[in-house]
């Protein structure tokens, strides 16, 4: 059996090296299409076009002057989903007069299920924010704190396990590159740390919004570690030479 410091990938049988080149390929673009996930998801929550720290900071610390719903329909994701004229100015003005059941039943009730329940409904693409009932809308017409701890812990504790078994077979992979041994180290340490961090920072941007700056670097480097682990193993498999 060869000893490890003289074991090469590039050695490797050829179905292995496609088997191994194939999964990493197949991580990268899963990465990619994640990354579209999340444009897709906060790229109109501040209202404005592009994904920005302004999305970011409405969607984790909230509008702090204004109701969950007022701050969506009002400038924010929602009001493209409320094209009739009126229709946004209805629903403010209910909020504004004490948002009481009658109003909700007269003249908010029938705007949502026209516009909004067919996503917001226990079933629906946002499940998360229910809006079939007077209590369910009661919820989003409290003060917009951001993203609430309950949907944090649930994203929180899938993503950090799942992620952090693809980290862990990436980090096994990459063990193996010729790379010096001071840079695999931080480049298969830093991946697990910069994970928590960028969770971390997600939970206490509520409490300090400037936060949302650390948040967006650490997962940028996030990025860019996981591009390291497999570009680095693509390269020594197929391209360096012996």
């Amino acid at each position: 059996m060869p000893e490890w410091d003289s074991f090469r990938l590039g050695r490797l049988p050829f179905a292995l090296k496609l088997a191994l080149s194939c999964f990493l390929v197949t991580l990268g673009l899963g990465y990619l299409v994640a990354g579209v996930n999340l444009y897709l998801t906060y790229h109109l929550t501040d209202g404005e076009p592009g994904l920005g720290m302004g999305d970011l900071r409405r969607a984790f610390y909230g509008n702090r002057e204004n109701t969950k719903l007022a701050s969506k329909i009002d400038g924010g994701s929602m009001a493209q989903f409320l094209p009739r004229e009126g229709d946004k100015e209805k629903i403010l003005s209910w909020i504004q007069d004490g948002a009481g059941e009658d109003g909700y039943k007269a003249a908010v009730k029938p705007i949502l299920e026209q516009n909004c329940v067919r996503c917001h409904n226990p079933e629906g693409l946002q499940r998360f924010t229910p809006l079939t009932s007077y209590e369910e809308v009661m919820v989003v017409t409290q003060i917009d704190r951001g993203e609430p701890p309950q949907l944090w812990a649930r994203v929180a504790h899938t993503h950090i396990q799942s992620i952090g078994l693809i980290f862990l077979v990436l980090a096994g992979i990459f063990s193996l590159t010729q790379t010096p041994q001071w840079i695999k180290a931080a480049v298969i340490v830093l991946p697990f740390a910069v994970l928590l961090a960028d969770f971390g920072l997600r939970y206490l941007i509520k409490y300090a919004p400037g936060l949302v700056y650390g948040m967006a670097a650490s997962g940028a480097l996030m990025g860019l570690l996981f591009a390291v682990l497999i570009l680095v193993p693509l390269y020594e498999m197929w391209l360096r030479k012996p």
